[in-house]
């Protein structure tokens, strides 16, 4: 476990323990992140921004206790903490979009678990809310504009809906173009692009499975040769080709 001095800051413990949690899957760090959260939950008064810091520290290990145990009680306690952290947000609290896009996430999650529609709303809405607040030279802001893109490709995939998928394109390439091709990041949002468009051509527009083809591609040019996304996009490409060569084109 991470040293962890008595002076130290709650925050800092809880995201200290998040991130060796995330590099060992040690669940005795989680647990204790969620402990620390919790800490400076209490610590610091409403006012205080570093309360609702606290608020969304917990919603987001919550949601990976759910991860991990699909306890639906956690998934619970996430989206709980996630509505307080957004609420308690003092006016021009510059960590807002940081709430909302961490509400949006276990929103996503809810969805994908329970399959209500007004969660996938909420989460496509908190993700509009969070471009409204960020600038765009913002470096999140590309990241928020694929999540944007990524929730509204889950919501057509339920409620088919072109407008939706035309749009979930739009945000996708915007994206893609905002990310430097040497990000780490850079293939991911190549894939989201892909995934877009393969939605619309599923929709009945055809003409896209060519470039959602190139951008699967791309992404596997790119992607580490140990990468664990490499499996679903060479399926992918696969499935493509496939459909291609059966509509002759």
């Amino acid at each position: 476990m991470p040293a962890v001095g008595p002076f130290d800051d709650a925050l800092e413990v809880a995201d200290r323990l998040r991130l060796a949690y995330a590099q060992t899957g040690d669940l005795t760090l989680l647990r204790g992140a969620v402990t620390a959260a919790g800490r400076a939950r209490d610590r610091y008064p409403e006012s205080d921004p570093h309360h609702a810091s606290a608020l969304s520290a917990l919603c987001m290990l919550h949601r990976l206790s759910w991860e991990r145990e699909r306890d639906p009680g956690q998934l619970d306690l996430s989206l709980a903490y996630g509505r307080q952290a957004v609420d308690a947000s003092p006016p021009g609290d510059p960590e807002l979009a940081r709430h909302m896009s961490s509400l949006a996430t276990s929103l996503q999650e809810a969805f994908d678990h329970r399959g209500r529609t007004e969660d996938i709303d909420e989460a496509i809405a908190l993700y509009r809310g969070c471009l409204d607040v960020l600038a765009t030279s913002h470096p999140e802001y590309a990241g928020t504009e694929s999540n944007l893109a990524n929730a509204l490709l889950r919501r057509a995939r339920g409620h088919p809906d072109p407008t939706a998928l035309n749009e979930a394109v739009r945000y996708a390439r915007s994206a893609l173009d905002r990310t430097p091709p040497d990000d780490p990041m850079h293939p991911v949002r190549l894939v989201n692009l892909g995934g877009a468009l393969a939605g619309l051509a599923r929709s009945g527009q055809v003409r896209h499975l060519a470039e959602a083809q190139q951008m699967y591609e791309q992404a596997l040019r790119e992607f580490p040769s140990s990468h664990p996304a490499r499996a679903a996009v060479r399926d992918s490409v696969r499935q493509l080709r496939s459909l291609r060569r059966l509509l002759g084109l």
